[in-house]
């Protein structure tokens, strides 16, 4: 990453491709995933990547627990730091960058899992008005087994 070298890609990764936000989805589609492109260049004399996600996958609303669609789009830029001492004294009030120490080893597909499990919405629910609400006196029809028991006392 800190070498003066650009590099640009795009493609489409599946949600099976993602081990932690499978085990968020309700349900799993062929059309699920997301398109990300990635612009990695140089700025001032500081590596930059910048990174689009577009995609949808479903989740469980909390309301009535099916599972609904959300579309997400992302965009963050990353500037890469030789130290945790740079990263440290990189100004907290720059929402639209994030400092990452760059090592020898990055994970780019962790990077994008992490960037959507972190645009999921803490309690998602479906517009209101469009929730399958089940009956809850639908449950109480059933017989009670204990019911039994009452007439083998007497």
């Amino acid at each position: 990453m800190l070498a003066p070298v650009s590099y640009q890609g795009e493609g489409f990764i599946q949600l099976g491709d993602f081990p932690r936000l499978l085990a968020e989805s309700a349900s799993v589609s062929p059309g699920d995933g997301f398109d990300c492109q990635i612009v990695s260049l140089h700025r001032d004399d500081r590596p930059f990547m910048e990174v689009q996600i577009r995609g949808r996958m479903a989740i469980a609303c909390q309301r009535c627990l099916d599972p609904m669609a959300l579309e997400l789009e992302i965009q963050r830029t990353y500037v890469f730091l030789r130290t945790e001492v740079e990263a440290d004294q990189f100004p907290m009030d720059k929402d639209e960058e994030e400092a990452m120490v760059a090592s020898t080893h990055f994970n780019l597909l962790e990077a994008i899992e992490d960037e959507i499990l972190l645009a999921l919405p803490h309690a998602p629910k479906h517009p209101v008005g469009q929730c399958q609400l089940r009956q809850v006196g639908a449950d109480l029809e059933k017989p009670n087994p204990f019911k039994v028991l009452k007439n083998l006392k007497k």
